[in-house]
């Protein structure tokens, strides 16, 4: 059951082109910063602050749509601004004035990120179609990752954001149809509640809890993985020839992960999820070691499929598990911890691997350590996870 099938579509469009352009700017702004001459810790703290931003404004803004039972304007505002911050970008070479549009693009980026939970209302919390979304989030990213590379070889380094400033107007043309009927949605959402009998019905000040382990499980991986996927061109590039090679590397993953999404939405279930999110945390451990011993083509493509494995395992059982506990009135609010645990533990990894860069400036030196927090996620979901009614 959903609310709108041509909202649905129109969402998850939304979802391909946005997650394209933050692919591409994630993927290669430390290349770009490279070719400005700027140093490896400071490449590393500059990319850092897109998980900084993206920390601090999701829960703000997810709790703003809350209490204003709006999402469409929010997202509206977000879809507007893009194209202006990478215009700023094209004409911007100081260090310092960049820093600052980063953390405006992680604004942008969050009040965009609204359509999740503008998506769970709209098909009323189905595993299968936020499965599919998943799936649109990935593909972006593949295709992010591919054309970038493709238009990087062809036009240089120096060119990334005229390329994301053309995605971008693509991007805003699709949300200016976006459409939301916040009343239909809640009356709807109610009598399918109580049609399906899943849930009671919450009055405004009740919330339902969600176990806080998710959360824990959510910061360590990213702390142990995160900062080294915004480095992973720079690594890459140290033993591969093309930007086309290094971006097949980096597009095929989340390629791989669309399929896995899919999948994920049908063999999940509360009896599986805590297993599934164990074993997707322990992968993203194994990863990390391989991107350190990597050195050539075919050894980064087997430890790219890992990650797609590991990513698409943890990421939908967790949310499948939020949207099964949350309702409009508190969706936004616990997507937004969510996300900020997931962006808090990136920030905080990159700055930790700044850290280890300023003690020795091998980058598989600094790495090493991180290792361990992937493994520690996992040992929180095993010890902590229960479901509330268990």
């Amino acid at each position: 059951m959903v609310y709108s099938k041509k909202l649905t579509y129109l969402i998850l469009g939304i979802v391909l082109v946005f997650n394209s352009i933050g692919m591409a700017i994630y993927s290669y702004l430390g290349r770009y910063l490279q070719s400005l001459g700027t140093s490896e810790i400071l490449i590393q703290v500059v990319v850092s602050l897109f998980p900084l931003s993206s920390f601090v404004f999701p829960p703000i803004l997810g709790r703003l749509s809350d209490k204003y039972q709006n999402r469409r304007q929010f997202i509206l505002l977000g879809a507007l601004s893009i194209p202006l911050v990478f215009i700023l970008f094209i004409f911007i070479k100081n260090l310092i004035l960049i820093t600052f549009l980063v953390v405006l693009y992680g604004f942008c980026s969050s009040l965009l990120g609204l359509s999740f939970i503008l998506f769970q209302e709209v098909v009323f919390n189905n595993q299968t179609y936020i499965s599919y979304y998943n799936s649109m989030v990935v593909l972006g990213w593949f295709f992010g990752a591919q054309l970038c590379g493709i238009f990087l070889d062809f036009y240089g380094i120096g060119n990334l954001f005229i390329f994301l400033l053309i995605i971008s107007v693509l991007l805003l043309s699709l949300v200016i149809f976006l459409k939301e009927d916040r009343a239909l949605i809640l009356n709807e959402f109610d009598l399918h509640q109580q049609q399906s009998k899943k849930v009671h019905l919450f009055s405004d000040d009740i919330d339902i809890p969600v176990n806080p382990a998710i959360y824990y499980g959510l910061f360590f991986r990213n702390f142990g993985i995160r900062p080294i996927m915004s480095i992973l061109t720079i690594i890459m590039a140290l033993h591969l020839s093309t930007d086309s090679e290094i971006g097949f590397l980096i597009g095929i993953n989340p390629l791989i992960q669309f399929f896995l999404m899919i999948l994920m939405g049908r063999i999940i279930s509360q009896k599986n999820e805590k297993i599934i999110m164990i074993l997707g945390y322990i992968l993203s451990g194994v990863v990390v070691l391989g991107y350190i011993i990597s050195v050539d083509f075919f050894t980064y493509f087997f430890f790219q499929i890992l990650v797609s494995f590991s990513y698409s395992m943890f990421w939908s059982a967790t949310h499948f598990y939020i949207a099964q506990n949350t309702t409009p009135e508190n969706k936004g609010q616990y997507i937004g911890i969510a996300n900020s645990s997931f962006y808090l533990g990136s920030f905080l990894g990159g700055m930790f691997l700044s850290g280890m860069l300023a003690i020795n400036p091998d980058y598989y030196f600094a790495m090493i350590p991180l290792i361990s927090f992937p493994l520690l996620s996992a040992l929180i979901i095993s010890i902590k996870f229960k479901h509330n009614n268990s």
